[in-house]
């Protein structure tokens, strides 16, 4: 995409003399980063507007420019690209296409025709250009760029964003900051250039030391993983910050696994597997960003934490907790190192110095000393008296480059001057506890999960829809352990199946419809005696309005309960997913997603980050659960998840442990046999 980001001729459809236009505004902004190349405009009223040699067409054009500014209504764009042929790209500002309904819609499929029979790509519509400040680049219209050009800075951090306000906004920030943005891409609607176009395109930018996503959806799941694959291999961390869900087909699932896998749960359990930082918010995802750009990777993940404010420490060793830092307590060694440089403190990590007395130079010497002894230091700088700030800024910038240090500021704008320092002198710094405790997870874990191995010997689905019963015979080929259970038509069969199995049973209603028996009332536990068999089998026969119905008889199991299952998500394809509580994981959301095939290493990550996952292992609830037996049952889910192209929907659940191991209780397979023949 050199011609996008790097063009040598720009030619602006739409130029006009009117300075609040949209083509007029993208002149006087190239004009202002001083662009060293050709531009154009376009025009068939021919303006008057000096230093720009303006024509009727595109064909009177000297020859085809490297980028087509499209500043002209929407509905004129299609016609407009029909006439590129030999042109690069074409940014399409306008909008009243795909956002705007029936019409809109037929209009960006119009659009989206005509680049291609020119065989011109195109950055939009509802883009917001291409700014590369380094490079004199600002195909733009965005209020960002309404500043003197002295302001107007290059960075280490290239950005990528569907939205081009917020786009704009977190321009804002960063020239707030002194600092600038090494390019910035806004794909818009996305007819052909997407986020995964403009990730490479930023892997290929030498400015570009980390890439920033803001997103509302993904449209094409596979490019979008290569490419952040691609960004990490090249040494770019990559940091997202998701500002729309989207329903991606939620409304078609039918099982507990396919309302639970949301477009969130969905993009986490991805984000995860690819390394990806997230951030919550606009602002945290630059900070994050520019931590990473300029803070060196720790050998380990050992974090230290240095502050000398109490309530700091207690609020940055929540954040930790909740984010999975590991913060080990100072060795013996260290405490008595620190002994004479606390004042009133405690030597734990987080380390509260206590109090300032002592000089504006002790906090630097502490710094050091965890150093020493830890991968990752954050240095953690509150209120202090504005006449340290100085000398504490000059030590802590002395300190040697033996172990990565990263600047939580907190000392408010009576301190403002040493925070600027930082910043200046290039040191990874933030103002947000939040995006600090982020940016260290991400320098200790940013590295992608390598994904597990398929197996293609995983038979094929049938054809036809299986009930419960089916679906547990299928699962058993697979080699998962399921608890007996007989399939009975009478009365007289459902009793002689209980007395084989052996009291206590349960009996089930089953259909093809019945995904949610419990609710549906098809389910009749605790069963002891051969009467309570016949009368259950009654009920079920009424639930089902059936005078002969299928009713499944089984041994009845209780335990700690989980839920495993698999989606075929429209965007990125086959997920596991693994919950704790059975049916209660619905409701307390503690579930974990990946893109499946997942390795065993990742199954079992994926269990120890759940909510309540202790309550597996309890030793009050009995014998520990085996979360490695669990772990590899989430693999074999994840092989057929990705060997079935037809595997639409699977839900287990529950998935009891029970004194003979993991046994499953209850599962629905839900299939589409025709995307078996594609």
């Amino acid at each position: 995409m050199d011609r996008l980001l790097s063009p040598r001729s720009i030619a602006i459809v739409g130029l006009s003399a009117d300075p609040t236009k949209h083509g007029a505004r993208v002149l006087t902004n190239l004009r202002k980063l001083g662009y060293p190349g050709q531009v154009w405009g376009v025009n068939p009223k021919r303006p008057r507007i000096p230093g720009v040699e303006t024509y009727e067409s595109l064909a009177a054009l000297p020859e085809p420019p490297d980028v087509l500014v499209c500043a002209l209504p929407g509905d004129l764009v299609p016609d407009l690209l029909r006439q590129a042929d030999g042109a690069g790209y074409a940014i399409v500002f306008g909008g009243g296409f795909a956002e705007a309904g029936p019409t809109g819609a037929a209009r960006q499929a119009d659009l989206i025709a005509a680049a291609r029979d020119s065989g011109i790509r195109v950055l939009g519509p509802n883009s917001g250009g291409v700014i590369v400040a380094g490079t004199g680049v600002a195909m733009s219209f965005l209020t960002c760029l309404d500043r003197p050009a002295e302001h107007i800075r290059s960075g280490p951090v290239g950005l990528v964003t569907q939205s081009g306000g917020t786009g704009s906004y977190v321009h804002n920030l960063a020239y707030e900051r002194a600092g600038g943005l090494a390019a910035s891409i806004s794909t818009g609607n996305e007819a052909d250039l997407d986020l995964a176009d403009g990730i490479n395109a930023l892997v290929d930018l030498d400015a570009v030391r980390v890439i920033a996503l803001l997103l509302e959806t993904v449209r094409d799941g596979t490019g979008f993983m290569t490419a952040v694959g691609r960004a990490h291999s090249a040494g770019k961390p990559v940091v997202v910050t998701r500002i729309g869900t989207g329903s991606l087909g939620q409304s078609l699932m039918q099982t507990h696994t396919g309302a639970m896998a949301t477009p969130g749960r969905i993009f986490a359990g991805v984000a995860a597997t690819l390394g990806l930082a997230l951030a919550e918010t606009p602002a945290e995802m630059l900070d994050v960003a520019e931590i990473l750009a300029h803070a060196r990777r720790p050998g380990g993940d050992r974090v230290g934490i240095v502050t000398h404010s109490g309530g700091i420490a207690i609020l940055l060793s929540d954040l930790a907790e909740r984010s999975g830092l590991h913060l080990p307590q100072p060795s013996a060694e260290l405490r008595d190192r620190l002994a004479p440089l606390l004042q009133h403190g405690a030597a734990n990590n987080p380390l509260d110095m206590g109090g300032i007395i002592g000089g504006p130079q002790r906090f630097a010497q502490v710094v050091e000393a965890f150093g020493d002894e830890y991968d990752l230091v954050l240095a953690v700088t509150s209120a202090h008296p504005p006449a340290h700030t100085p000398a504490r800024v000059d030590s802590l910038l002395a300190l040697g480059a033996t172990t990565p240090t990263v600047h939580l500021w907190m000392g408010g704008d009576v301190s403002a001057e040493g925070l600027d320092a930082l910043r200046a002198a290039a040191r990874p710094v933030t103002e947000e506890p939040r995006a600090a405790i982020k940016a260290l997870v991400a320098l200790v874990g940013i590295d992608p999960v390598p994904p597990g191995d398929p197996d293609p010997s995983i038979p094929a689905l049938p054809r036809e829809q299986l009930t419960e019963a089916g679906a547990k015979d299928l699962l058993a080929d697979w080699g998962l352990a399921v608890v007996r259970g007989v399939v009975t038509r009478t009365p007289v069969e459902a009793i002689t199946a209980a007395n084989q199995i052996g009291y206590p049973v349960v009996a089930k209603a089953i259909g093809l419809d019945l995904a949610h028996k419990t609710e549906a009332g098809a389910v009749v536990v605790d069963l002891r005696r051969a009467a309570e068999v016949e009368e259950a089998f009654g009920r079920l026969a009424e639930v089902t309005g059936q005078s002969v119905a299928d009713v499944l008889i089984e041994e009845m199991v209780a335990g700690p309960e989980v839920i495993v299952g698999s989606v075929r998500d429209s965007t990125f394809g086959p997920m596991v997913m693994v919950g704790v509580g059975g049916v209660a994981a619905e409701v307390l959301g503690a579930v974990a997603t990946a893109p499946a095939p997942v390795a065993r290493s990742h199954a079992r990550t994926m269990i120890d980050s759940l909510q309540g996952v202790r309550l597996l292992t309890h030793p009050r609830r009995g014998r520990p659960a085996d979360l490695d037996e669990l772990a590899q049952i989430v693999v074999r889910v994840s092989q057929a998840a990705a060997a079935l192209p037809d595997l639409r929907e699977l839900d287990i659940n529950p998935l009891m442990w029970t004194e003979h191991g993991w046994k499953v209780v209850d599962a629905t397979l839900r299939s589409d046999p025709e995307a078996a023949t594609h």
